[in-house]
């Protein structure tokens, strides 16, 4: 898989959850078995808005040549997947959500390897190439 090919599906898995959280933020909460509240579909909605700006950053990233601009995209999609990996797994660890958390995990799982993949590949790729 080519860095272009890994943004992509990123940013549209972020475009489709960020459009479903804003749009529609109790039936995707109701999949997880998450209760909807105000206070609970409003968090949801700033999420899914935070989610929208996620895929038009990754969309762009696909067609970035700056190596620092490139890097700089994979380390804030490594640590915030690393940090909602953790929080996706405790919540299905404490029965906040059901199993269909378990998706969410592996999407944050996903990301997290990719990027320390991709990470790790640019140098690699450098130290070859000197």
């Amino acid at each position: 898989m080519t860095i272009k090919t890994f943004f992509a599906i990123f940013a549209v898995l972020s475009l489709f959850f960020g459009i479903g959280f804003v749009v529609a933020p109790g039936q995707v909460l109701s999949n997880y078995g998450v209760e909807n509240t105000p206070a609970v579909a409003l968090m949801s909605r700033l999420f899914g808005g935070a989610l929208l700006a996620i895929a038009v950053i990754f969309w762009s990233a696909r067609d970035f040549h700056d190596e620092a601009a490139v890097r700089a995209v994979l380390i804030g999609l490594g640590i915030t997947d690393v940090v909602n990996l953790v929080v996706a797994y405790m919540a299905i660890s404490t029965g906040t959500t059901n199993a269909l958390g378990w998706s969410t995990v592996l999407i944050y799982l996903c990301g997290a390897v990719g990027s320390v993949y991709f990470l790790t590949a640019g140098k690699a790729q450098q130290r070859a190439a000197s």
